[in-house]
């Protein structure tokens, strides 16, 4: 059964931290964290010739100084390689999924909220859809998405510093935008079509320029028609999940883990009626939190800094009138936090 929880975001009173009962045990949920422990990986998957560089955020001891850090993004304070928090039991594993051409800290405010409350988050860039790296067959080749994702499980579980301390029966997702479309592909849900007239309408701006029609014409689409579930993750949690209407009604009925799907009534760029609202619909597991008023895609980005105000482009700096970016993050971290805390510990 579904549920529809139309999302209290706009409160008034700014909550510093939520009591939540979870399997019957008040834990304390943390949404501003003072600091986290952060490591840059760089992975390489020679069957694909493809490099991941992946991000990961962990908990670290309270004694451990961390150094604030300077950037076009708000980032808590990091303490870069530092050693993982000893703990008494293993820690589950969270694997985070970038929107198209974005990266892997664009969404690092929801990495530190989870670290902060006792996970590790390994985030990867997907090669050649990142803002920085626009490789013109990667903004196409969108099945190479889940295939990331679960590489990279594949390696942080033999990591010498993380493997160890990670609980293998543990495992979640979380993604943004075509991040939240891989999300679905790992949790079973299966694409009916994906062709070169269907990229030919893609609106120009969600690709490089470089992006032609010989170029189209040349992809083999085949592998999109492909299952991409990952069986060892079992708890997906989706941010304006792209292009749900891709996926066979019948695929998603037989997704049989918890889903929980986040949107905004005001996304113009992941319009909730072409996804999120079908995904809703079809998997049985799925919670939806929907984001009232006009709250838009770019609200699940990073707040930004001074420069970043100045720097970066302005649909994703600044939210409508009205909107508080961090509010907004407040409730979709506790949101989060306690969807993980259920199903993962």
């Amino acid at each position: 059964m579904i549920r529809w929880i139309k999302s209290c975001i706009f409160a008034l009173i700014l909550v510093v931290s939520f009591t939540s009962c979870v399997n019957n045990k008040n834990i304390s949920i943390i949404l501003h964290p003072q600091k986290t422990g952060i490591a840059t990986i760089r992975f390489y998957d020679e069957s694909r010739d493809r490099p991941m560089i992946t991000e990961v955020w962990y908990p670290i001891a309270d004694h451990i100084p961390a150094e604030k850090v300077n950037g076009l993004w708000q980032r808590c304070p990091e303490a870069r390689d530092a050693p993982l928090k000893q703990s008494s039991k293993k820690y589950p594993l969270i694997v985070m999924s970038h929107g198209n051409g974005g990266d892997r800290t664009n969404n690092a405010w929801i990495a530190e909220i989870l670290a902060a409350n006792g996970y590790i988050v390994a985030s990867v860039d997907h090669h050649g859809n990142t803002w920085n790296n626009k490789i013109a067959e990667n903004f196409i080749k969108i099945w190479e998405r889940p295939q990331d994702v679960s590489y990279v499980v594949d390696q942080i579980l033999e990591h010498q510093e993380f493997g160890s301390s990670i609980n293998r029966k543990k495992i979640g997702f979380i993604g943004y935008s075509l991040g939240g479309h891989t999300g679905i592909w790992i949790a079973g849900g299966q694409i009916d079509k994906f062709d070169k007239e269907m990229v030919a309408n893609i609106p120009k701006d969600h690709l490089p320029s470089s992006v032609n029609d010989d170029l189209i014409s040349s992809i083999d689409y085949s592998p999109a028609k492909k299952s991409y579930r990952d069986p060892r993750i079992s708890a997906v949690f989706v941010m304006a999940p792209a292009l749900g209407h891709l996926f066979e009604n019948a695929s998603l009925q037989k997704i049989s883990i918890p889903v929980h799907i986040v949107a905004s009534e005001g996304d113009n760029i992941t319009p909730i009626a072409e996804s999120a609202n079908i995904l809703a619909k079809k998997i049985k597991k799925a919670a939806f939190t929907l984001i009232p008023g006009s709250a838009n895609h770019y609200v699940y980005l990073n707040e930004v800094t001074k420069g970043g105000k100045v720097m970066l482009d302005k649909h994703l700096a600044f939210d409508p009138p009205g909107i508080d970016r961090s509010q907004i993050h407040e409730e979709i971290g506790h949101s989060a936090v306690k969807f993980f805390n259920y199903h993962l510990k």
